[in-house]
């Protein structure tokens, strides 16, 4: 007979510990589980499994200071219920590092090995203690976790900033002499509240007289380029 408890209805089993948390009578055997309707025709399976992790004894009796995690909160009960699958399954932990997240073809030819079972036997061992592994294992979404979950992060709106970009309600003249015709210089502003560096942007408007000769545009230039290009 194998040393290392299985069976092949894993829904079972986790119905079984779902029904404990509920209520966990001094005596759980077969018919406590017909009642339920769990494990029909497999309850001697479920049933060695509790023995394996000393949850009842060899008759059904369950041990109280051994099983008082089932009736806890979800994280008392994966704690307890870890530390009974460590302590049942010792040989294993002392033979692998840590064979929760281990894979089951790895944990088959482990159980093969140490228990001397079929394939298929070593297969239901495997799977059933990935089954315990993964009920000792808290929900995300349990009670015990609803608090630590963070509440969503939403980004403050943006705030809203108006600007508008104030112009010279009349540019800047200058007069270049007094035949000439007049240079317009305008520079607008930076809008209100934005940190940038000032810039200058300078218009020059040359009107020529229409009746001007080459000697008049010539003075023209002239003027230009000593009084704004020098």
């Amino acid at each position: 007979m194998p040393t290392f408890p299985y069976t092949s209805r894993q829904e079972a089993l986790k119905q079984t510990f779902a029904q404990l948390r509920k209520s966990a009578p001094a005596r759980i055997n077969a018919g406590y589980l017909r009642q339920f309707d769990i494990a029909t025709a497999n309850e001697t399976y479920i049933l060695s499994i509790l023995r394996f992790l000393g949850i009842i004894d060899d008759h059904g009796s369950r041990r109280n200071s051994e099983s008082r995690y089932l009736s806890g909160s979800e994280e008392v009960f994966a704690v307890g219920l870890e530390k009974a699958v460590r302590a049942a399954y010792w040989q294993l932990f002392d033979e692998v590092s840590d064979p929760f997240p281990a894979n089951r073809d790895s944990l088959m030819r482990w159980f093969r090995r140490t228990d001397k079972t079929s394939a298929l036997v070593g297969q239901r061992q495997a799977t059933t203690f990935l089954t315990l592994a993964a009920l000792a294992t808290p929900s995300e979404t349990g009670s015990d976790h609803a608090d630590r979950q963070p509440s969503p992060h939403r980004a403050p709106p943006a705030a809203k900033r108006t600007s508008s970009a104030q112009s010279c309600s009349a540019p800047a003249k200058l007069q270049i002499s007094s035949t000439t015709p007049s240079v317009a210089q305008s520079a607008p502003t930076q809008p209100d509240g934005i940190g940038r560096d000032a810039g200058l942007s300078v218009h020059i408007e040359v009107n020529l007289p229409a009746n001007g000769d080459a000697a008049t545009y010539d003075a023209i230039f002239a003027s230009i380029k000593k009084h704004l290009m020098s």
